[in-house]
């Protein structure tokens, strides 16, 4: 028990993007899954398997933590989150250029 209260103690970016995303990709895949649409029961589906990569990430974060410590954590998902939005601006300026 000590262990889980020590892990939880230690909150990282990641930690908190993915039980935000766990939680209410939970939430909206039973509410698509139980409706009366195939399709929507078919997306609520497809929501649920990529809770896998989701909760891989987490686990993955809590190692990381258990290892290097929060600080480093923190930093190294920090520099990876500026990285995608400079991917995406990047994205964005050639679609610009392209006319899109």
């Amino acid at each position: 028990m000590n262990f889980i209260k020590r892990q939880f103690k230690n909150w990282t970016l990641f930690l908190i993007l993915g039980l935000l995303t766990f939680i209410i990709g939970t939430v909206v895949a039973i509410m698509l899954m139980t409706g009366v649409s195939a399709p929507d029961a078919l997306y609520g589906i497809f929501i649920m398997l990529w809770m896998i990569p989701v909760v891989l990430v987490t686990v993955i974060d809590r190692i990381f933590v258990w290892k290097l410590g929060n600080k480093v954590v923190n930093k190294i998902q920090f520099f990876i989150l500026l990285f995608i939005a400079f991917l995406w601006m990047v994205r964005a300026l050639a679609n610009l250029a392209q006319g899109y």
